[in-house]
């Protein structure tokens, strides 16, 4: 009786057609990871936004910056969840959050400015905000988000540059067009 199998070479080219599949298919899949996490990032930001524009309704003021006040239960974002309840829970940077990260326990949460920072007893009304991912290079490229809208610049992440490009998921909002504000080298604001 004759015993039927495969030989080496049928089975080195299964071997590579296998790998030859894996090779296409692995970073497929991680890209495919990448674009999730920056829509869903851009998803949260826009959560964050509405309930930024409901603050603002009730208060004629969006939050303070996250650097005031001392009571970090109260600083910035943290102000959308009490006492009054604009959302349940801030959403979680996907990308690991900035420094934002220092104070927020745990909960990494965007890092955020509102030109609202502590000026020594001074206070005005917020009539602007910017949230900041650090975005898929995990590298905060954005300067003077403390400051914002009065002196900011942007470097935007583009997907378009490849998933793992330099810049910022960012998201502005309010009355920002009277600041110093450049994004990717252009001026939108001020000059």
């Amino acid at each position: 009786m004759k015993k039927h199998g495969f030989t080496l070479i049928e089975l080195l080219i299964v071997v590579a057609i296998i790998g030859i599949l894996a090779a296409i298919a692995v970073p497929n899949f991680l890209n495919a990871q990448m674009r999730a996490k920056v829509s869903r990032t851009q998803a949260d930001m826009q959560a964050l936004s509405t309930a930024l524009e409901q603050y603002y309704l009730d208060n004629n003021s969006y939050v303070d910056d996250h650097d005031y006040p001392s009571d970090t239960s109260q600083r910035g974002l943290f102000r959308l969840t009490a006492p009054m309840a604009y959302m349940s829970s801030l959403p979680r940077d996907a990308f690991g959050g900035g420094p934002a990260a220092n104070y927020s326990e745990g909960n990494e949460t965007f890092e955020f400015g509102s030109g609202n920072a502590s000026r020594v007893g001074k206070q005005w009304p917020a009539q602007a905000y910017i949230i900041i991912s650090a975005g898929p290079d995990r590298s905060e490229e954005v300067s003077g988000n403390d400051g914002f809208p009065f002196s900011t610049t942007v470097q935007s992440y583009d997907s378009s540059n490849g998933l793992s490009s330099s810049g910022d998921i960012v998201r502005m909002g309010g009355q920002y067009n009277s600041g110093r504000i450049m994004v990717d080298g252009k001026f939108i604001a001020g000059g």
